[in-house]
This record gives C-alpha cells, structure tokens and sequence, in this order.
C-alpha cells in the first residue's frame, strides 16, 4: 500500500513544529474513558461510506487506523478482515466490523505490530490530526 504514496513523505518536507500540540497531556488520559460519539455529522458519515464503497475492495483485508466504535464501512459489504487499531479498547469491542482489535497510541510508538503487506486497504476518518509523527506512521502502512 505505501507505494501509492508518491513522494514518499519525510520529515524534512515539514517546518519544525508542524506537528506540535497545544495540549500536551498524555494520550492515554484523554482516552481512557469510552467516548461512544460521533465526530461527523450525517451527511458527512454517508458522504464517506459513499467514498469508502467506491474505494475499498468487497472482500479485501482493511486496516482502520485510530478506529473507535464505528468504522462507516458500507453496510452489506463483507470484507475478510477489518483491523481496527485505536486507542480505547471499550470503543473498539463496541465496533461491530471489526474482526480484529489492536489498542495502542501511535503517538508514543509509531510501529505497527501488524505483518508487512496484510491489508489491501488503509482507512483513517477524522482523527489524522491526533497524529504527532505521522510521517513515521506511514512509513510503516
């Protein structure tokens, strides 16, 4: 999958602080209690399961990286496996198409604990902006 992006990202292609934040309090805090919500609004949420049905392969292998209780993967498409990696393990149990679960904070280590060449598809809604090195994290999808 990385080789759809081209330039490869760098650091270098960034200013120095490009990925600061304002709040720098512990990932972990933040996300250890379950927050069951929604982060986009309906139109938004039907306009990207329009995308994603348009987009991922039926029957593929998808990775859902910073994925909650809700993935908007299209209804009646089977996939063999959706990853959902996330940061709070209550949120991801309550994912339905998720047929696999991975909690860890990207943030304090950017290497996936997943096999090279697994997925088909990456997907990621909403939640790139949490992302502190995500040049490190798309090296490693």
């Amino acid at each position: 999958m990385a080789d759809i992006l081209q330039p490869r990202p760098s650091a270098a292609m960034f200013p120095p602080g490009a990925f600061d934040r304002l709040d720098q309090a512990d990932d972990a805090e933040f996300y250890a209690e379950a927050r069951l919500v929604t982060h986009i609004d309906d139109i938004a949420i039907s306009a990207l399961t329009g995308f994603y049905s348009l987009c991922l392969p039926p029957g593929g292998k998808i990775l859902d990286l910073m994925s909650s209780w809700v993935s908007h993967l299209p209804e009646g498409v089977e996939y063999a496996e959706v990853t959902g990696l996330g940061m709070n393990a209550e949120e991801l149990a309550a994912n339905p198409r998720l047929t696999r679960r991975v909690v860890q904070n990207l943030n304090a280590d950017p290497v996936l604990p997943l096999e090279d060449g697994l997925f088909d598809a990456c997907v990621i809604c909403v939640s790139v902006q949490y992302l502190q090195r995500p040049v490190e994290v798309l090296r490693e999808v």
